[in-house]
């Protein structure tokens, strides 16, 4: 994959189409040596696998201006983070997550958005678990909103913090505040520049 700012990427898969399922035949079976770039498609969908991208600097997905939905995946061993949504204000991007795991890599995920930028983006993350990154479980950054679901969902043992957001993005989390969501991490919940942290009940 060759990034919008000309970054070769030689362990990175681009998806050059929407409308594209990846069928694993499951977590402890099917594993890529590698990542996944996905940028301008629509409906790319993800299920069943295990994914690992060592290389210097790399992700195991990086999502931008793309709508796309994980289900069942282990983002283990990134050299970067499990996930990356990257700076960008030229299109509005969707994530959906459902039983996957972001772990063992710099960050679990990292989520950015320009503040200048005038669309935003959103992801929702149900029964995930965000284990044992050198870092951040999950660290976001300005226009976006961040929603975790499910009574499965654990972030831990992440070496800075738990969830870090800054600079105006929302992180909510859909389960009363006594759920054990957060916990030893280096700091379980970090906010800075109007980021903001917050416990609903649905």
């Amino acid at each position: 994959w060759i990034n919008p700012r000309g970054r070769v990427y030689p362990t990175t898969l681009g998806i050059t189409c929407s409308n594209i399922t990846f069928v694993g035949t499951g977590k402890d079976k099917t594993t890529i040596l590698g990542g996944f770039s996905v940028y301008n498609q629509k409906n790319i969908t993800f299920t069943q696998m295990t994914v690992i991208n060592t290389t210097d600097s790399c992700s195991g997905i990086s999502i931008e201006n793309a709508q796309v939905e994980l289900m069942d995946v282990v983002f283990n061993n990134c050299s970067h983070a499990g996930l990356i949504i990257p700076h960008s204000s030229s299109s509005e991007t969707t994530v959906v997550a459902k039983r996957c795991k972001f772990a063992n890599s710099e960050y679990g995920a990292v989520l950015r958005r320009l503040r200048s930028s005038p669309l935003s983006f959103s992801a929702k993350f149900s029964n995930c678990l965000f284990q044992g990154n050198t870092y951040d479980g999950i660290r976001v950054s300005g226009k976006a909103t961040i929603h975790l679901h499910g009574e499965a969902t654990k972030i831990d043992t992440n070496g800075n913090n738990g969830i870090f957001a800054q600079v105006h993005a929302k992180v909510i989390i859909h389960l009363p505040s006594h759920h054990n969501t957060l916990y030893n991490n280096g700091r379980d919940r970090k906010t800075e520049t109007g980021g903001t942290i917050t416990n609903v009940e649905d």
